[in-house]
């Protein structure tokens, strides 16, 4: 019998790890292990999504026109002597 951890997950989700035999016990470790791995897998997909996102921004000198902007409005904004 070969293990899905997609449909067989369910089997050893609501069972006391100390009522389960050798058998289950190591499949609840590779699910644990699996479900880890995704999450991780799932962070790491997010941190280089937004570092894609700021090198854009930052080679597309949007950066330095907001720099610029909020310099501009700092200098109108402050009283004239």
């Amino acid at each position: 019998m070969r293990f899905n951890p997609l449909t067989d997950h369910d089997r050893y989700l609501d069972k006391d790890p100390r009522d389960m035999s050798l058998t289950e016990l190591r499949m609840l470790l590779k699910i644990k292990r699996m479900d880890l791995q995704l999450g991780w897998n799932e962070f790491e997909g997010k941190i280089k999504f937004w570092q894609r996102v700021i090198r854009s921004v930052r080679e597309s000198g949007m950066v330095d026109q907001v720099k610029e902007g909020f310099q501009s409005y700092l200098q109108n904004k402050s009283p004239k002597e």
